[in-house]
């Protein structure tokens, strides 16, 4: 300790007369800077490299730039993704954002019939598809949107029936019969999207839940000549379903972004029918759909 505290003595001393020497002469203060050079030499030999602090010092300002740089780096390029300073909590680019959606689904009703429907059962499923525009409005930042849309879809609605169904002579042996029936609606999504942590870079899970008006536009029977249900009523003159439907929406899904206007949705969703679909009072049957979602955001 007591040598630590004389070098620092006479560090103390030789920094003054350089002063001294640098404000009198020149030249003299040229040739003690040499000599200057030496002690320090001897000091870091003796003391460390950090002998008076200036170092760990420059060592520290070194990091905190680095971290600075850091920072306004990973800032640009959450900018440069069009998510601001944060992916999860920024101000959307956009309010109102636009997508196409094309969504190929499996289609399934169900059937419950009494009186002179009894017997009926549904008929397996089929694959129909659906399109339209969808609109999400973001009401809190870009985390939450409310998602609507008018889309195009067609459904599959089937039975299987007794052979006697329709027939005015009762034949125990008449071979069962089915019916198939395309409905055409115009939907109408109500829902709520929930956009949640990346996933992976420009990657963001969703949840959609809500529900869906449809609008039915027409119905058409699928092999006329064979549909159980279109024979017995007046050769199908009788319209055999409603006017429309009322369905719960429940689906997920990826959004990944390619720049700061457009991103491709990849998803599932689930659509349960909410009431019944048939006009006679004595057949009840709802709609369940199974559909993948694809749309492209722009």
């Amino acid at each position: 300790m007591k040598k630590v505290a004389g070098f620092g003595l006479i560090l103390m001393i030789l920094v003054a007369a350089q002063s001294w020497a640098q404000s009198k002469s020149p030249a003299l203060y040229q040739m003690r800077t040499k000599e200057s050079s030496v002690t320090e030499k001897r000091f870091r030999k003796i003391l460390g490299d950090n002998y008076d602090g200036q170092d760990q010092n420059r060592r520290d300002y070194n990091d905190d730039r680095k971290r600075r740089r850091r920072k306004q780096q990973t800032s640009d390029d959450n900018e440069n993704n069009g998510y601001g300073s944060g992916p999860d909590y920024a101000w959307p680019t956009h309010l109102i954002e636009m997508s196409i959606r094309f969504a190929p689904s499996l289609d399934l009703n169900t059937a419950e019939g009494s009186g002179s429907y009894s017997g009926f059962r549904e008929n397996g499923a089929g694959v129909r598809m659906s399109l339209g525009p969808s609109l999400d409005y973001f009401f809190f930042k870009n985390r939450y949107a409310f998602s609507t849309g008018l889309w195009y879809t067609v459904k599959r609605s089937g039975f299987q029936m007794p052979g006697t169904f329709g027939q005015t002579i009762w034949n125990p042996g008449a071979p069962e019969k089915e019916s198939i029936y395309n409905l055409q609606y115009l939907q109408l999504p109500l829902s709520v999207k929930l956009f949640a942590n990346n996933i992976a870079p420009n990657m963001r899970l969703y949840i959609q839940t809500g529900g869906l008006l449809s609008l039915k536009l027409a119905e058409k029977a699928l092999e006329p000549e064979r549909n159980g249900l279109y024979q017995a009523e007046s050769g199908g003159n009788r319209r055999q379903y409603g006017f429309g439907d009322v369905e719960m929406l429940l689906g997920t899904g990826i959004q990944y972004k390619i720049n700061q206007n457009n991103a491709f949705n990849i998803g599932m969703s689930y659509q349960r029918g909410l009431i019944n679909v048939v006009r006679g009072s004595q057949l009840v049957s709802k709609n369940r759909v199974v559909a993948l979602e694809l749309g492209f955001k722009f």
